[in-house]
């Protein structure tokens, strides 16, 4: 339990930071609602786009094509 509270506490203080800054960040570009919207909504496309290819690259283990199999004759 004490891990995982040291683990939780670490989580939530770095959530509450990156929404700062980015709060921080909207705040002084005085962006519309819909315009932050929609660059949030890139961003988290990113985001995931990045972390499928990171898991993705883990997982394939070569870019050759699969070897054919030989048909077998009759």
């Amino acid at each position: 339990p004490f891990l995982e509270r040291t683990y939780e506490q670490a989580r939530l203080k770095e959530q509450e930071e990156l929404h700062n800054a980015i709060v921080e960040v909207i705040s002084e570009q005085r962006a519309s609602i819909p315009n932050t919207l929609f660059v949030l909504d890139i961003i988290r496309f990113e985001l995931l786009e990045a972390k499928y290819k990171e898991i993705m690259g883990v997982v394939k283990l070569t870019d050759k094509p699969p070897i054919k199999k030989i048909e077998e004759k009759e």
